[in-house]
């Protein structure tokens, strides 16, 4: 199964091989109107200002910015894909000598091109032509390496977080798996001196159990159908033992099937509703797991009934699981996901909402 979490959390990094962004993306090229701007600002305000005035000159260089700019910008969109096959140093390399022939191309069509067909007033003497070329290309030369090294200190900054998130996310998931692996082998352990048959049927369910969680194992996320029928196959593990004294009741006919969320998501919220809501309980107790999809995303909800005041509470809970769940849904869907616990007439209720994905 591929590990499509892997490809979430590096935010595509398929499509991310350098430290160029998307320049085809409205965003970006905001973003270089804005900086084109700005330079051309700058440059005015640091020159002299000639008779022309400064809104006239404002103008010209802004012109000539913004050609420069979104000429580049195109260029490197159309060249997008080629470039994100090569290193980062050809990637850098290209763009920025991409930058310079556009750069001297504009510088044409100002001084030569568009004035001789009469499109444009001249706007450079015959004698500065040279200086106006050299003058250009150098503050071309001094912005674009100057905006490609500050990409390239981003890019190499967000993959580092990017991979401290991922490690954190393993050794969540990595504490999940023995915490219901040893909490299912306790519950054996009790049962083979008193029943041993029972606890020998309980080890087959384990194992199968074992058998279903290992093929999920190396994806940080899978589909919502893997995750049910991990928690029927825990279920019935506690059918064996709790018998009667533990109903369950499934209302997901509105829940799409192939959403995503982290293996052993809904299985420990189970689990903890059984050890804390139906087994102190005499009379024992009700699981209603509910889902629903709507606009906000995936809500899957688990409510037990609590026991009476002052039942025998044969495990004692630290919350442990719960809290490696929430860090896990948060992580993995950069903060979008959340886990709720509550009291509410009675019963007890975990809601974990998360946002609608599907394998790509």
């Amino acid at each position: 199964m591929p590990d499509y979490t892997t490809k979430l959390l590096l935010m595509n990094l398929k499509a991310e091989m350098n430290f160029l962004p998307d320049f085809c993306s409205v965003r970006m090229l905001l973003v270089v109107f804005f900086l084109a701007e700005l330079l051309a600002f700058l440059l005015t305000l640091a020159a002299d200002t000639s008779a022309l005035g400064f809104l006239s000159e404002f103008g010209i260089r802004s012109l000539l910015a913004l050609w420069i700019a979104l000429m580049s910008a195109a260029a490197l969109c159309w060249l997008g894909k080629r470039l994100a096959r090569g290193s980062d140093f050809f990637a850098g390399l290209a763009a920025f000598s991409i930058i310079q022939l556009i750069s001297v191309l504009v510088c044409w069509l100002v001084v030569d091109a568009l004035p001789k067909a009469n499109l444009l007033l001249p706007l450079v003497s015959p004698a500065h032509k040279t200086e106006f070329y050299w003058r250009t290309v150098g503050i071309s030369s001094l912005v674009s390496l100057a905006v490609l090294r500050y990409l390239f200190v981003l890019h190499q900054w967000q993959r580092q977080v990017e991979a401290q998130a991922a490690a954190s996310l393993d050794a969540l998931q990595a504490r999940m798996r023995p915490h219901f692996l040893f909490n299912s082998l306790n519950t054996i352990a009790s049962l083979t001196r008193i029943q041993p048959g029972l606890a020998e049927e309980l080890i087959e369910d384990l194992a199968e159990l074992i058998r279903a969680s290992m093929r999920v194992d190396q994806a940080r996320l899978i589909s919502v159908d893997e995750e049910i029928k991990l928690v029927n196959l825990y279920l019935a593990i506690e059918f064996h033992r709790l018998d009667e004294r533990l109903k369950v009741s499934w209302d997901i006919d509105d829940l799409p099937r192939d959403a995503l969320l982290p293996p052993l998501s809904l299985q420990p919220v189970v689990e903890n509703a059984v050890y804390h809501g139906v087994e102190p309980d005499p009379k024992g107790g009700e699981i209603v797991i509910r889902g629903a999809w709507g606009l906000g995303g995936i809500v899957l909800s688990v409510r037990n009934t609590l026991p009476p005041e002052g039942a025998y509470r044969q495990r004692k809970g630290n919350q442990v699981a719960m809290d490696n769940l929430a860090a896990r849904i948060a992580g993995c869907f950069a903060g979008n996901g959340h886990v709720k616990r509550y009291r509410k007439e009675g019963s007890y209720y975990v809601d974990i909402m998360i946002p609608y994905q599907i394998k790509s």
